[in-house]
């Protein structure tokens, strides 16, 4: 049995680019709202990132060429990394980011708890075998990859992480896996995409992204975390040609929930952890 649906009519590009336009315009109208921190300058920074997301989405719909469609899709990554790149150099983050020397770094054992993250696409990969493809299309597909996954990281791990530094470490971690996740609700847009896929990868980003955000805290770097990342949708492209959603089956669901509903678990004990070492730290001192 496959969990599969398209409840959601194609839309016409012109009507996705509409609504596009109208996120990343309330994502512009909330930053006058907010500060350089706090939840209303991460809600203001996701919801301009997926207004943006949404509006490229429409874009490469648009095209008919096929040279269109190989560079427009690097314009769907390559814009909002830019636009991070830009708010992480303007407020001067990089190192509070996580973009650190390794003199920084903390807990590298949590590496071994990260790489198990690993385990249910080296699954597939190992199920489904290596896709045959042109090495032109490969590099491709790594190319936009890496910049998605820095543009990813970059806006979750780094910066709405750090903006919400003013709150609970358990309330930061939820929220920033909440909007990790949410984040992938672009792909509603991609032609042909199943809306079970996407709340599949939504659900499922949310729980990898509750260990992944508490590891950010007790590491004190993004750079793990990236070559996480990085590999993770390396073996979705080498087993399935990309790494767009797809409708699971009812048990595969059950499996990829309990195994990453226990990543996050192990999560959540590691932040409950972070916050007992830091109060023996200032008792201490």
């Amino acid at each position: 049995m496959v969990l599969a649906g398209h409840f959601l009519p194609s839309l016409d590009w012109l009507v996705t680019l509409a609504i596009g336009l109208i996120i990343a315009a309330a994502g512009m109208l909330l930053f006058r709202q907010a500060r350089s921190g706090g939840l209303a300058f991460a809600l203001a920074l996701f919801t301009a990132e997926t207004g943006t997301l949404v509006t490229i989405r429409a874009l490469i719909a648009a095209g008919t060429s096929s040279r269109w469609q190989y560079i427009m899709p690097f314009a769907l990554v390559l814009v909002p990394a830019l636009y991070v790149t830009f708010i992480l150099t303007r407020l001067r983050r990089w190192r509070a980011a996580g973009f650190n020397q390794p003199g920084a770094w903390r807990a590298l054992h949590l590496i071994i708890p990260l790489l198990a993250t690993l385990a249910l696409p080296a699954v597939g990969l190992a199920a489904h075998g290596v896709l045959p493809m042109l090495g032109f299309i490969l590099t491709l597909q790594i190319a936009f990859m890496l910049i998605d996954v820095f543009m990813e990281e970059a806006t979750y791990r780094g910066i709405i992480l750090e903006a919400l530094h003013h709150y609970p470490a358990t309330v930061r971690v939820l929220i920033t896996a909440t909007l990790f996740g949410l984040s992938h609700i672009d792909n509603l847009f991609l032609p042909g995409t199943d809306e079970i896929g996407v709340l599949y990868q939504i659900f499922e980003a949310t729980l990898v992204g509750v260990l992944l955000t508490a590891a950010r805290l007790r590491m004190n770097t993004i750079w793990p975390l990236i070559a996480i990342h990085a590999a993770y949708d390396l073996m979705l492209i080498l087993a399935f040609g990309h790494a767009f959603p797809v409708a699971p089956t009812l048990g595969g669901f059950i499996v990829d929930t309990t195994v990453n509903l226990g990543l996050a678990l192990f999560g959540l004990v590691l932040v409950r952890s972070r916050r007992q070492a830091l109060t023996e730290e200032q008792q201490a001192a």
